[in-house]
């Protein structure tokens, strides 16, 4: 794990060795020019991506069903064949800026939030690595989830792992593809950085925030319909924090990124009194962010521990380990997370 200001100074140290031959100068940003956050680990650093506006496709035409794994250091969000059983290939990619968590809704609305500079797109389903539908900037802070129902037409709850790295708490921004984001979603208890959101049919909203910078404990913040200032949830058992999901069922799947320990929790409820459902069992390696299936049958996790996706059976009792792909990914990267299109 590196410091702020030790990051800061090598990557400001690369651009003035830089600025020697191509005529680069070096200077601090500015807020508005602030380093991106990986949530895995708290790495920062200056430079700064062009993101082109469509996804490119390699060879055939991508199929209506498949895998996304997004890489934090990488440039894009890639698309996979599902399932991806032989280790094959991406199909497809969408180009991307220090993407923490990545979104899929039930239609395969594919949605990246961009850590730097902060722009949300939304790429268009069913097909893998659809055409850019439309885009939106992000007012509240650092886009680092999203999680929504219809990216197209319906709500869009986006997580910020923090403000400002002057302001480092985190928030939620409640969105939509038409008006960009209106509503700042922030609580109290809400301490520290903010890394899942987890959006429910009946409209509520989770927030999973860590409580300070030596990442030693987590909580879980309820909000009725998405408004207000929500609640800290009671019952919740996660060791450290982590991404978001909801189950057929209506259960909260929780990941637990506890180094060499990372978990999943089931949770009912939460709003704000958890009830335990299943859990926690055990991860094949460290995990952030993922996504269930469409039928709730199956889930995908991106796993920074081992630089790949790993891929599960589920049920809210029981989860058990059925593969791992990892070809045109890489550990360097931080694989922080995988999604399954269309997803629940």
């Amino acid at each position: 794990m590196r410091s702020f200001a030790s990051a800061l100074s090598l990557a400001l140290g690369s651009l003035m060795f830089a600025g020697c031959g191509a005529g680069i100068v070096a200077q601090t940003p500015s807020l508005s020019q602030a380093p991106a956050v990986s949530v895995i680990p708290d790495w920062m650093h200056v430079a700064m991506r062009a993101v082109p506006p469509q996804p490119i496709v390699y060879g055939a035409a991508t199929p209506k069903t498949g895998m996304y794994a997004a890489q934090f250091w990488g440039t894009d969000v890639l698309g996979y064949h599902t399932p991806n059983k032989n280790n094959g290939a991406p199909l497809c990619h969408v180009a991307a800026n220090y993407v923490n968590g990545i979104g899929v809704d039930g239609t395969g609305n594919l949605v990246v939030p961009n850590g730097y500079p902060v722009q949300v797109n939304v790429y268009k389903g069913p097909s893998l690595c659809g055409k850019l539908a439309g885009s939106f900037s992000d007012p509240y802070g650092q886009a680092s989830d999203a999680s929504t129902q219809d990216a197209l037409n319906g709500t869009i709850v986006i997580a910020n792992i923090e403000v400002s790295h002057s302001d480092p708490k985190g928030n939620g921004a409640v969105c939509t593809l038409a008006k960009g984001c209106f509503r700042e979603l922030k609580n109290k208890k809400i301490t520290y950085e903010v890394g899942g959101v987890a959006l429910a049919k009946d409209g509520d909203c989770w927030l999973v925030s860590e409580n300070n910078a030596s990442f030693t404990g987590a909580k879980l913040t309820y909000f009725h319909k998405c408004t207000g200032y929500g609640a800290t949830a009671s019952g919740w058992k996660n060791g450290n924090w982590g991404g978001l999901v909801i189950d057929k069922a209506g259960n909260l799947v929780s990941i637990d990124f506890t180094p060499q320990k990372p978990a999943l929790w089931v949770y009912h409820g939460c709003n704000p009194r958890c009830k335990l459902v299943g859990g926690p069992f055990a991860l094949e390696g460290d995990s952030f962010y993922g996504s269930l299936s469409k039928n709730g049958s199956e889930l995908a996790l991106g796993d920074s521990q081992f630089g790949q996706v790993d891929v599960y059976a589920y049920t809210p009792t029981k989860l058990t380990y059925a593969y791992s792909f990892n070809n045109g990914l890489s550990l360097s990267e931080d694989v922080e997370a995988a999604a399954i299109s269309p997803s629940i």
